[in-house]
């Protein structure tokens, strides 16, 4: 009897930029060029493919150039460094902010929600780093460097009426956990934490930023004191931030800064430019001038850096290409890769320049808010890196052929609409050749994600290739932009059904399904890893209406082992190659 769902290439029946719905046990063959291994054009500067090697081995590749319109920036993954959320929830939060690409990024502490290392988006600095690993800072322009960073935190009260200048201290770290109980020492927190101060043997206060805003790397920034908070637990809003001290530490905070006291606090980061569009944690180094580093060690495991597994990373190639990389592993069904293996692939791949990020469950990668790498279950994470997109976009749809043949199967598509600025925004479809023209969205406002249902038979759009184009004019004056997707209307083949009977020499295997003009059908049997196992059709011409046909079980001489296979029928006919598939279990 046919099983659940069919089975679609991940990469593909993931690539579409709308939030996944459940699927019907029968589903459309992916005609995207991805699955072929081909880029498949997000946008403009940004493209995605999928790469097979021996051993086997499967890369996603997201491949990033700059321009007027794309950046790259880290970002939290909930909006709480104390509270971690899956990638797919992250971008579908930013898809209104022009999010079109993304992966996980740092390591983070399984118990807090906290990255490992740096965090900064901009200039604003989230989460100090951690010297002894490398960490990815993004340069003006997109160009990548990867390096160890460490945080020379300072703060003073400022007196004019005072005699002598107050004594210059220092932080050590940026929404980090206190330090131990035997330890003296400084924590900043800011609103970026997502929750009160840790509490324990601590004295606090509370410090309100003239003109708000936050923490900026290399920059200084000035506030007045407004509350004390002794053993901690202080609630942060907007604008505001926490020195929270234990020990003399904490005392010299309780003694030198009373209410009302003006206090300057510097966050100093050597290696981050005042034109960064961010940094983020990470490590190791993998591929430095080209060449695969064999062991950056940088403090981390042997488990993590010599076990074969997914894993996550970025890197540059010499002409300035950004290269994000998710490689499956083991539990995707492929051999996996080690730390220095993955330098290695990221150097055959044209990075001069790459660092890992987190591997293992943690390694995730989306195309909009829907996550590519197969896993049973998405791990939520603290942090990723995002590229954007500030134009229009058109999300890419998993199959671009719509089947209104009322068989409950790609009757209607919907894709996203993009407006990741405030102006004017419209959605139109015409077909190719002319005859038909319809505008489905035209909106002013705000940025917006729009999803997009487009049905051919409430539309009135006849069988026939269309253009579906997204408009964007900001209202700020800048140039309009455009994105264009290709739609295929064609109710040539439909209700496919797959069914099973009796077992081993008596075993039959019927697919059955529906032409609605006559077409070459090729039909197929394929095996649970997606070898060809029997052609039922090749080519063969068929009239129209209902037509069936069947597999007797065998391979070539053989019985078929029992288990899962998958049947694929394709239809050529005027407007091209459609198809369905349905899996079936075999006694």
């Amino acid at each position: 009897m046919p099983l659940s769902r069919a089975l679609i290439p991940a990469a593909i029946a993931a690539a579409c930029i709308v939030p996944a719905v459940a699927t019907a046990a029968v589903t459309p063959v992916p005609t995207s060029g991805a699955a072929a291994g081909k880029p498949t054009s997000i946008v403009p500067g940004i493209s995605y493919k999928v790469i097979k090697r021996s051993g086997p081995q499967v890369l996603h590749v997201v491949t990033f150039r700059a321009n007027a319109l794309t950046r790259l920036a880290p970002a939290q993954a909930s909006g709480s460094l104390t509270r971690r959320a899956t990638l797919s929830d992250g971008m579908a939060s930013r898809l209104a902010q022009g999010a079109t690409a993304g992966i996980n990024a740092d390591y983070f502490d399984l118990s807090t929600g906290t990255p490992s290392g740096i965090l900064s988006v901009g200039t604003r600095l989230l989460a100090s780093p951690e010297p002894a690993r490398s960490a990815l800072t993004i340069g003006g322009g997109g160009v990548l460097s990867v390096g160890r960073l460490a945080l020379a935190g300072r703060y003073q009260r400022l007196d004019e009426t005072a005699t002598t200048p107050f004594p210059i201290r220092t932080f050590r770290a940026v929404n980090r956990p206190l330090p131990s109980t035997s330890s003296t020492g400084v924590v900043v927190y800011t609103p970026e934490r997502g929750a009160p101060t840790p509490t324990g043997s601590v004295y606090e206060v509370v410090i309100a930023l003239d003109g708000g805003g936050g923490i900026a790397v290399n920059g200084r920034v000035s506030g007045t004191v407004i509350a004390q908070v002794p053993g901690g637990g202080a609630t942060i809003a907007d604008g505001q931030v926490v020195l929270s001290g234990k020990a003399g530490s904490g005392t010299s905070i309780q003694n030198e800064l009373p209410n009302g006291a003006r206090v300057e606090i510097e966050a100093a980061i050597p290696g981050i430019g005042a034109d960064a569009w961010g940094a983020v944690g990470g490590g190791p180094m993998i591929v430095q001038g080209g060449v695969a580093v064999p062991d950056a060690g940088e403090g981390f495991t042997s488990t993590q850096l010599g076990g074969r597994t997914t894993r996550t990373a970025v890197g540059q190639t010499a002409d300035g290409a950004v290269l994000m990389v998710v490689s499956e592993g083991p539990q995707q069904g492929v051999r996996g890769y080690t730390a220095a293996e993955q330098g290695q692939m990221m150097a055959s791949l044209g990075a001069v320049e790459a660092i890992g990020f987190d591997s293992g469950g943690s390694s995730l990668m989306a195309v909009g808010a829907n996550q590519l790498i197969p896993w049973s279950s998405e791990r939520a994470i603290a942090d990723m890196l995002v590229a954007y997109y500030m134009g229009a976009q058109l999300s890419i749809p998993a199959d671009n052929r719509v089947t209104p043949n009322g068989d409950g199967i790609a009757d209607s598509i919907t894709l996203g609409a993009q407006s990741p600025v405030a102006g004017t925004t419209s959605v139109t479809i015409a077909r190719r050749g002319g005859g038909y023209s319809s505008t489905i969205i035209n909106r002013t406002g705000d940025p917006a994600y729009t999803p997009v249902t487009i049905d051919p038979k409430a539309l009135g759009m006849k069988e026939g290739p269309y253009t579906v184009t997204a408009n964007l004019t900001p209202a700020d004056g800048s140039a309009p932009t455009s994105q264009k997707r290709i739609l295929v209307v064609d109710g040539t083949l439909g209700s496919l059904r797959v069914s099973s009977t009796g077992a081993k020499k008596k075993r039959k295997v019927t697919a059955s399904f529906t032409l609605s003009r006559g077409a070459r059908v090729t039909a197929r049997v394929t095996s649970s890893t997606g070898r060809v196992v029997a052609t039922l059709a090749n080519g063969k011409r068929m009239a129209k209406g209902r037509r069936t046909v069947t597999w007797n079980g065998m391979i070539g001489k053989k019985l078929a082992p029992a288990g899962r296979y998958t049947v694929t029928v394709l239809a050529t006919g005027p407007y091209g190659q459609s198809g369905l598939r349905d899996a079936v279990r075999v006694r």
